[in-house]
């Protein structure tokens, strides 16, 4: 039996983050592989996970004022992250330097440590650490699999890039994002799904504990300069829909004592709250692809503001549902509710999964 270890960002408060990393063990443990998560977590994800900004200057010493009162229901909020992934990710032993990092995967001799999902190939992340990349010798055969870009350009990928030429198979999540990679490079490059794609809707239903008879519409964005607008306009759509709405917190700010905001929500809640729902708001990538895997009616929001990250864009183009992309700044009452085939999708999500199947084919070697 094989050895694989993963390498991601697990640490993070983020559903997205959590869920995907759940997702490619899972689907390499029913693939039959020994699968471990490889426990790497630096001082900033440890700093961004606390209760407390540090440093003591103004700005940091307004917020901590401002967190006050939500200090419990962010610890609340933060153990339900942890049970998630003490109960479902097979962690490593912790380790927390580049050192450590090398140190245990010498111990562990890993066939395989996959690099990735998510941004592991962004450098303007404001945990990125080039540790995701594995940047010294090991007898493990390194690969990336899905691994995002994010808003990096092809200046900041050049960064990275000599890190990158260690790897003996390197795949991204996005296929435009290619581009940004040298012409030699790009014919090495695969593109693969995101890991949440690899398991069905059954697989992720184990977590949804009934289902709910209420009808709402469930919030979830993260983007703050576009809040304002989005909730407004999901005020709107609940309005005319006669549908309650309910709001999953993504950032504690003045928004968060918005009526109906759900503080304290873990992993298993997240994806409960969006199976259950008649309607889903996003600006998230995750929140897009479970809509969209759960057959959801939904609209994902973005700004013409927003000029390098396209990862939204370029899956909902790819699952055939460009239609649900709408921009704040133009969204208007015509034409809001496009037709959804997810007749379509769910044959365009089949063909992911077979494309990542081909791909991770590469662990049979």
């Amino acid at each position: 039996m094989k050895k694989v270890g993963i390498i991601t960002y697990h640490f993070a408060r983020n559903y997205g983050a959590v869920l995907q990393c759940y997702a490619l063990q899972k689907y390499l443990l029913n693939k039959g592989y020994n699968v471990e998560i490889i426990n790497y977590v630096n001082k900033t994800q440890y700093n961004n996970n606390d209760y407390y900004k540090h440093g003591m200057n103004i700005k940091n010493i307004i917020t901590n004022l401002c967190f006050i009162p939500f200090l419990k229901i962010r610890k609340e909020k933060n153990k339900k992250f942890d049970d998630f992934s003490n109960e479902y990710l097979k962690l490593s032993k912790k380790s927390t330097s580049m050192d450590e990092l090398k140190i245990m995967c010498d111990n562990k001799k890993y066939d395989f440590i996959i690099s990735g999902s998510d941004q592991v190939f962004n450098p303007n992340i404001e945990d990125f650490d080039f540790s995701f990349l594995l940047p010294f010798e090991t007898t493990s055969k390194k690969i990336s699999y899905a691994a995002s870009t994010g808003n990096a350009t092809e200046e900041d990928i050049c960064r990275i890039k000599k890190y990158l030429d260690d790897f003996s198979k390197i795949s991204i999540r996005e296929k435009k994002d290619i581009s940004k990679f040298n012409e030699k490079d790009r014919k090495h490059i695969s593109i693969v799904p995101d890991p949440v794609v690899l398991l069905d809707e059954d697989e992720w239903k184990k977590f949804i504990n009934k289902r709910s008879e209420e009808k709402y519409l469930v919030c979830y964005f993260l983007h703050k300069n576009i809040m304002k607008d989005e909730f407004k306009i999901a005020k709107r759509i609940a309005k005319e829909k006669n549908l309650k709405l309910k709001i999953i917190n993504a950032r504690f700010s003045e928004l968060s004592f918005k009526k109906g905001t759900i503080l304290n929500a873990g992993p298993e809640e997240f994806l409960n709250l969006l199976y259950n729902s008649s309607f889903v708001c996003t600006d998230s990538f995750h929140g897009t692809l479970f809509s969209l895997i759960f057959n959801k009616e939904f609209i994902c929001f973005d700004s013409i503001k927003n000029k390098n990250d396209s990862r939204r864009k370029n899956l909902l183009e790819e699952m055939g549902a460009s239609n649900r992309l709408k921009l704040v700044e133009e969204y208007n009452d015509q034409n809001k509710y496009n037709d959804i085939d997810y007749q379509e999708i769910n044959k365009n999500i089949d063909k992911k999964k077979e494309e990542a199947d081909k791909f991770l084919e590469v662990l049979y070697e």
